[in-house]
């Protein structure tokens, strides 16, 4: 394995262009200020599969999950894909455990399937739940946790023989989901049910998840030097400094999305500053959304099934950029405000 990383790093070192990683960087600040820009920023995924050079190794999740060397080629695989398409996609990688790792840090177990990423049990009854909060705040390093900044450590000892490589590539924070998707992994589907049973104690548990997220936050930002004024993440170089997810909002009414989302979401802004991401159909909740403070961009992965002239709309009026939109959706005569996608 160890002739295989120095071959494979080896060659993206000499493929990294520090000028080309810079006036990328340079568009896409502009971009979250609003100034005007002669090229909208994109990421071109259409173009990986005509790319000449396709001579990288790759191992399945499974593999990966327990080998870092295997994790890091894996990851590296979309930094050599893009550095040959010189689109604007981030030069980073990630400690790829899934979504399972703030839930396995509250305890709660977990499967590797052979088709997707981890699969989280969760706690069976109420009564477990209360057990969980009498705990407090869980160790950091418990569960996956302790993978993370482990397999960070392991990121950072090896890119650190390559010059260009250490200084190019960022390892950008494990995906902790957001308090509330969090909360439904632990909980399972009875906290839809609990939000009219027992609103007390969702509230309870939201807000210890929110402060585990926020320390655990602290730890890793002072762990890997990764900032909060901007950062990356997924595909993109961003404002801010995290990236929350709300996929399981869009099950819910938008007054318990404001009473048991928003306001755990946006401590976290507070602290942090960053983006929002959902899958499926925000209408409900977008409006608000787009009003929270310290937000800067919106990641929404089914456009297909939103409300897109209100959303642009939104967008556009709370000044929050629309990160990796197809091309069909941005405006004709656009010049700043979004990070396309080419498919």
């Amino acid at each position: 394995m160890e002739a295989t990383l120095k071959k494979y790093l080896g060659k993206l070192e000499r493929m990294i262009d520090p000028a080309r990683q810079a006036a990328t960087r340079s568009s896409i600040q502009k971009v979250f200020n609003f100034e005007k820009v002669p090229e909208l920023p994109f990421i071109d995924l259409g173009g990986i599969a005509g790319l000449a050079d396709k001579d990288w190794p790759s191992y399945s999740y499974n593999e990966a999950f327990f080998d870092p060397a295997k994790m890091l080629l894996n990851e590296l695989l979309t930094v050599f894909q893009h550095v040959q398409l010189r689109d604007y996609h981030a030069l980073n990688i990630r400690c790829n455990y899934g979504t399972v790792i703030l839930p396995s840090i509250f305890g709660v177990k977990y499967r590797l399937t052979e088709t997707s990423l981890p699969w989280a049990g969760h706690y069976g009854s109420r009564e477990e739940i209360k057990k969980l909060l009498a705990k407090g705040v869980p160790d950091l390093e418990s569960g996956l946790g302790k993978n993370c900044f482990e397999t960070a450590e392991y990121y950072r000892k090896i890119l650190a023989e390559y010059p260009k490589l250490k200084k190019a590539i960022t390892v950008y924070h494990p995906d902790l989901q957001s308090t509330f998707d969090a909360a439904h992994l632990i909980w399972g589907h009875d906290i839809l049910y609990a939000m009219y049973d027992c609103p007390e104690l969702v509230h309870e548990a939201l807000a210890l998840i929110t402060e585990t997220y926020s320390r655990f936050m602290r730890k890793w930002k002072k762990h890997t030097g990764e900032g909060n004024e901007y950062s990356t993440h997924w595909n993109y170089y961003m404002k801010g400094g995290i990236m929350l997810r709300d996929d399981s909002a869009v099950m819910i009414s938008p007054a318990h999305y404001e009473e048991f989302v928003k306001p755990y979401d946006q401590k976290l802004l507070n602290e942090f500053g960053g983006c929002l991401h959902f899958c499926g159909k925000g209408d409900t909740f977008i409006r608000s959304m787009c009003a929270s403070t310290k937000l800067y961009g919106i990641n929404t992965s089914q456009p297909e099934l939103n409300n897109m002239e209100q959303m642009l709309s939104l967008c556009r009026d709370n000044k929050l950029v629309l990160l990796g939109l197809p091309e069909k959706y941005i405006p004709k005569n656009a010049d700043t405000g979004f990070i396309a996608v080419k498919v």
